[in-house]
């Protein structure tokens, strides 16, 4: 150890040492070393391939060590350092595979607004003049700019030039105005004509145009939120058979994800659709190339999917069956979604003769327990509502008749408007002897039917009121159908004497699309089936002022008159919940949407593969 200390402090007098002090002639290695060294002080390569030679085992044990130790700070340091001028960053590619309840009908805007699975795909293929982002915010999407006349009657807008078509065809101003003459002409029945019916829109040139209203109305814009459709694709089509073409399966649009593929089973039921990446999409591009949308009868089957890890997302988990996914799942996330959305039970008075008596819908109300509902079927995610226009949103009227729970009051005006039990009727349901007995007035059964869709929250929501009810004396049927059925057999033909159902009533608190009795017949969205004319009158006038205050006035004497008539008993507002594999990243911890598609507003910042790169 010595001599190989020597060697590397001072290699000249080491090698004279080492010679001087051997008898025999010099070794060759060590002639080598001395003319090395002869002239520098730090051995070279040369040398160094001698050392094992001149050291012991130990020493070559602890040089090894040395150079162990030396080489793993490095890597240590490489590693750090690494980390520390690098990040994560997203990068194209990946699929993701999402349940959703129900089927597609028509992907298609004129008509998209009826359903939910409908929407989510429409809102993902087709452009429209204005979306929502995740703030609840108005953003332009294929216009650049507007402008709006001092009167406030005529709005001139401006698109962009780089919007393509799927089938490489460019978007014009053509294809807006073929889009709203769509939506305004009677034989679409679209549901958004009651928006748009008094809108003259003219073409200015190919890439503006201009949309002239009848009276100043302030929330036209939040109106413009439809998709646009290729008018070269559709314009063959006579809108009378809009709904017979295979284009509402198979759409051509522009968005951000473009239709690949789908399957049906044996009967012609539609049970996966497949859109890829658009890669000539004119906004941000979408980091995922593939998403997949599988089709399920109810929310039971799907969320059986969800556990057997079929799928990678479900649309919309009932807070009801949130706790028992979270204890068979462990790679879940779920995203509360606030959404302005209140649920409610309509009341059909045109069908049902037992519902037109003021009497009996006062008394219903009074006996529905709201805090119990939100308490049991939505484990407490949600607030109780009681009128259509929902807390924070102007015009919201906090001093409106609630009707709190009272089951004694209730059954007190019931008895005071002559609905009485007959003989021996309170003594035979307390024992629970036969069928239940309902009260009655000049022959009449206090009895109807509460319809609802076959969900598990409506389900529980219904039994919660039937025994609520029941106890005061109201014999309810209760009828479920399965959520693809409703709209078609239920809600289209007005087919029911009450009926429980969520209501999405959009940014923009206007009621007159759901309690105007002109949108009491399909394609309307008015689900409580009654005339008043002072309520027209209401929402009429306010649609006509432009001053916020005033129509905020408006709003409030409707919500009273509203509560006095009790067309409809409006139970709470739910938080949309969104389950989603933990693989997927990038989307809003917090996220307000105006409608469930809504969630695909920042679709593009959603990913599942990622790459480092140097930080900037």
């Amino acid at each position: 150890m010595k001599n190989f200390f020597r060697l590397f402090v001072r290699p000249k007098q080491a090698a004279e040492s080492i010679a001087t002090a051997q008898p025999a002639p010099m070794p060759t290695q060590e002639v080598l070393v001395y003319k090395a060294t002869a002239t520098r002080r730090l051995p070279n390569l040369a040398q160094l391939r001698y050392l094992p030679r001149m050291t012991t085992r130990m020493e070559r044990l602890l040089f090894s060590l040395m150079m162990a130790l030396f080489l793993l700070s490095i890597i240590v340091f490489s590693i750090r350092a690494y980390y520390r001028f690098t990040e994560m960053v997203p990068t194209p590619g990946g699929s993701y595979t999402e349940g959703l309840v129900g089927a597609p009908q028509y992907i298609n805007p004129l008509l998209s607004s009826l359903s939910d699975v409908d929407a989510d795909l429409a809102r993902l293929i087709f452009p429209s003049i204005f979306h929502y982002n995740d703030q609840q915010q108005l953003e332009s999407d294929v216009i650049t700019n507007y402008v709006v006349s001092d009167d406030g009657l005529t709005y001139t807008f401006f698109l962009r030039s780089d919007v393509q078509w799927n089938d490489g065809e460019r978007l014009d101003a053509d294809d807006v105005l073929f889009t709203i003459s769509a939506i305004q002409d009677p034989l679409t029945k679209s549901p958004l004509r009651s928006s748009l019916k008094d809108v003259a829109a003219e073409k200015v040139d190919d890439y503006s145009f201009t949309l002239k209203l009848k009276q100043a109305y302030a929330p036209f814009l939040s109106s413009l939120t439809f998709g646009i459709l290729p008018e070269h694709v559709w314009y063959n089509i006579p809108l009378q058979n809009i709904r017979l073409t295979a284009l509402n399966l198979q759409p051509v649009g522009a968005g951000p994800y473009q239709f690949q593929s789908l399957t049906k089973d044996q009967a012609g039921n539609v049970k996966s659709i497949e859109l890829v990446r658009n890669d000539d999409y004119y906004g941000k591009k979408p980091y995922i190339n593939e998403l997949h949308f599988i089709f399920y009868p109810d929310i039971a089957t799907a969320t059986t999917a969800l556990e057997n890890k079929n799928i990678e997302g479900l649309a919309f988990l009932p807070q009801s069956s949130r706790t028992e996914v979270e204890k068979k799942i462990g790679h879940l996330q779920f995203h509360s979604l606030r959404i302005p959305q209140y649920t409610a039970v309509f009341f059909n008075e045109k069908q049902s003769a037992v519902l037109q008596n003021d009497t009996v819908r006062a008394a219903l109300a009074t006996a529905t327990d709201r805090d119990s509902i939100i308490r049991d079927v939505l484990g407490g995610e949600g607030a109780p509502v009681y009128t259509p226009i929902l807390p924070g949103y102007s015009g919201y009227n906090a001093d409106v008749e609630k009707y709190a729970f009272d089951l004694e009051k209730s059954k007190q005006l019931l008895q005071d408007g002559g609905w009485v039990y007959p003989e021996n009727a309170e003594s035979s349901n307390a024992a629970g002897q036969g069928d239940f007995i309902p009260r009655e007035k000049d022959g009449t059964k206090l009895e109807f039917t509460l319809s609802t869709v076959d969900l598990p929250e409506y389900q529980q929501t219904v039994t919660m009121l039937k025994n609520n009810w029941q106890a005061i004396g109201v014999k309810v049927n209760v009828t479920t159908v399965a959520p693809e059925e409703m709209q078609t057999q239920v809600i289209k033909k007005r087919s029911y004497d009450a009926l429980l159902f969520g209501q999405i009533i959009g940014t923009d608190p206007d009621p007159y699309p759901f309690w105007h009795s002109s949108q009491q017949e399909h394609p309307g969205l008015a689900l409580s089936i009654f005339l008043d004319r002072d309520i027209n009158q209401l929402l009429e006038d306010a649609r006509k002022t432009t001053s916020a205050d005033e129509r905020a006035a408006k709003y409030v004497d409707f919500q009273n008159k509203l509560a006095a008539d009790i067309p409809a008993i409006f139970l709470y507002n739910p938080l949309y919940t969104y389950a989603v594999n933990e693989k997927m990243q990038g989307l809003s911890a917090e996220q307000y949407i105006n409608i469930p598609s809504d969630r695909f507003s920042q679709i593009a910042h959603w990913y599942v593969k990622t790459n480092r790169q140097r930080k900037k």
